[in-house]
């Protein structure tokens, strides 16, 4: 493992830019315009593709302005499930062969390392998409480590991603971590995410350790906040990828939240800026 470049920390404020479920290598994942395939072929991104990739990069400028404004230092967190693996016997894939989809996440990746942040943190998502032990984002994170890039290490283990990540900046404790809750039916919906943020408090205090200010759940494609409604604040991320096809089949009524979260910290006190894309309609067959 290459020694990590240590972040430097000098404004006052800090802003947490925080992705997560981008799939890259779905079809209905993000993806950029080409993508050359091992075999002298390539894939071309689609309709759909290439609005969630001029989003993407809506998003990164919009994170860019506000560090500007702001003239603070930037921490980037992608919140698992960067790649999409070849998984359950998905069709849905642009290639099975795992480095297609690794030129796909160095594409997705160059936006927000255009930016230069002063930190980079991966954090580990489900084994069914990112491999055993997610290692695929161990090899992403790795790979940046190697090209000198600012990830933040895991001090106990020396891996490059973590299975949960846990900060205290300015006062205010984050916790994140890629598998959530959230309940399947709108009437439902936060149910699960309210009971999951008293979970959180609740397994802090048992344990005699101060509960995080804020906590983060990705996994489910779904955007959900607490807000209040418990001592931990829990926030369930949207995701960068449309409904695939078993998606239709176990929630056909519903769309995913295509999004992203900026976080600022400043004088020990926290902002959350939700970002989304809201798809058009789709086109209704009509007789008139």
């Amino acid at each position: 493992m290459p020694k990590p470049a240590k972040p430097v920390f000098n404004a006052d404020t800090v802003i947490l830019s925080v992705v997560s479920d981008l799939h890259c290598g779905s079809t209905v994942g993000l993806c950029p315009p080409k993508v050359d395939l091992d075999d002298g072929g390539h894939y071309a991104q689609s309709k759909a593709q290439r609005w969630l990739w001029d989003g993407w990069h809506t998003y990164w400028e919009s994170v860019e302005k506000k560090r500007n404004k702001a003239k603070a230092d930037l921490i980037v967190v992608c919140n698992g499930d960067a790649t999409d693996g070849h998984h359950h016997g998905t069709t849905q894939v642009l290639s099975g062969n795992p480095i297609a989809q690794m030129t796909v996440v160095a594409e997705v990746l160059r936006a927000p390392l255009a930016l230069k942040p002063e930190a980079l943190v991966f954090v580990r998502g489900t084994e069914a998409h990112v491999g055993p032990s997610a290692s695929s984002e161990e090899r992403i994170a790795t790979g940046l480590l190697k090209d000198g890039r600012p990830v933040l290490t895991d001090s106990e283990t020396g891996s490059a991603s973590w299975w949960k990540w846990m900060a205290l900046i300015q006062g205010v404790k984050l916790d994140f971590a890629h598998h959530g809750k959230i309940g399947t039916r709108p009437w439902t919906k936060m149910t699960a995410v309210y009971s999951a943020a008293y979970e959180i408090w609740t397994e802090y205090h048992m344990r005699g350790y101060d509960h995080p200010n804020l906590a983060i759940r990705s996994h489910m494609h779904r955007y959900a906040d607490t807000f209040n409604a418990s001592p931990t604040r829990l926030i369930q991320t949207a995701a960068w990828q449309l409904a695939t096809a078993y998606v239709h089949k176990i929630a056909p009524n519903s769309l995913a939240d295509i999004g992203a979260l900026t976080i600022t910290i400043r004088d020990g006190k926290y902002e959350v800026e939700p970002f989304f894309l809201t798809p058009a309609e789709r086109p209704v067959w009509e007789i008139k």
